[in-house]
């Protein structure tokens, strides 16, 4: 269980991490939709490492249940981080980000919890023929 939420702790760790430096070294302009979609797909990647930590962590609980679980702790993490860049010099929290970090939330456990309904390989007995 604690295998599954290491990737999703260390990107949350970048995460605070590049978003306590004052300016980026990143060039947002590069990017669609600047700024949100940078909120937008960062925030993408951190759900679907979360949906993926949640549906190993909660086997037993509904499929909707989990996602809403890791579409919850993405946002939560993205106030958190806002709140937290509104005293970092040189940064701001802006309400829009957190929309576009909901909306990247959305997209990433979507992505995760689609991979729940591709079928399985059965693993079989050597020699039989499916």
């Amino acid at each position: 269980m604690l295998l599954a939420w290491t990737p999703a702790a260390l990107y949350m760790a970048v995460i605070w991490t590049v978003s306590s430096i004052e300016q980026p070294a990143f060039p947002v302009s590069l990017f669609p939709f600047r700024d949100k979609g940078v909120h937008a797909t960062e925030y993408a990647v951190l759900a679907f490492l979360l949906g993926h930590a949640c549906v190993r962590t909660f086997e037993e609980y509904p499929r909707a249940r989990v996602a809403l679980a890791a579409m919850f702790l993405t946002f939560l993490w993205g106030f958190l981080d806002e709140m937290h860049q509104a005293f970092v010099p040189g940064r701001s929290a802006d309400a829009l980000d957190l929309v576009a970090d909901a909306i990247g939330a959305l997209a990433g456990v979507s992505a995760r919890m689609s991979l729940g309904l591709l079928p399985r390989r059965r693993a079989r007995a050597p020699g039989v023929i499916a």
